[in-house]
């Protein structure tokens, strides 16, 4: 088995990412209320567009020449998209998703977006392993990347997770639960990790 190289993402990478990405998320709990269950290739457009837009740091994890995992952090404000940008994707999203799924996902964004740290941080999301790929520790790897970053830039780290599952995870690199809200019905988990010293 080739070992997991970690690389910087290009552009090149767009729909292999997106494809990993969208197998990773069809069952997570917001993306299946969103877009419905089993909707693959919503995702994987929702992805595709997500990845055109994305400022900061993205990295992809790669086993041999195929892309297993993808990571993604941006400092703020950046994390956030000015609303002339959100305005001007509107006309594609409801061409891409239909007006329901498109309202959906605005209402998504729109509350992450609200309750977005007030002060100085680096957001991290998406992070996404290939189902087939789980469990070799990958996420792991992509995580500890991310938190030396926050440590070497002493900047705190923010993130929304909607898996339950996914605090533990997250816990362990010394992320806290901060609030839990509901996003079209689904509880979300907002969590921050301080900078290490």
């Amino acid at each position: 088995m080739p070992e997991i190289t970690i690389r910087e993402f290009n552009p090149e990478m767009t729909d292999d990412t997106a494809d990993v990405l969208a197998r990773a998320f069809v069952v997570n709990p917001l993306n299946v209320a969103a877009f419905g269950v089993d909707q693959v290739s919503m995702n994987k457009a929702f992805f595709r567009g997500g990845l055109r837009v994305m400022r900061g740091r993205k990295l992809v994890a790669l086993d041999g020449p195929h892309i297993v995992g993808f990571i993604h952090w941006v400092t703020s404000p950046r994390c956030q998209l000015p609303s002339l940008e959100k305005l001007a994707m509107l006309p594609r999203m409801i061409q891409e998703f239909g007006l329901q799924r498109s309202l959906r996902l605005s209402a998504w964004l729109t509350t992450w977006s609200k309750h977005d740290l007030k002060d100085p941080h680096c957001h991290l999301g998406p992070i996404g392993i290939d189902p087939a790929a789980q469990g070799r520790g990958i996420g792991q790897r992509l995580m500890g990347l991310y938190c030396e970053d926050l440590d070497r830039t002493t900047i705190s780290g923010y993130l929304e997770t909607d898996r339950p599952e996914n605090v533990a995870f997250y816990q362990r690199f010394g992320f806290e639960m901060i609030k839990q809200v509901h996003v079209l019905g689904i509880p979300n988990f907002l969590m921050r990790r301080h900078p290490r010293r």
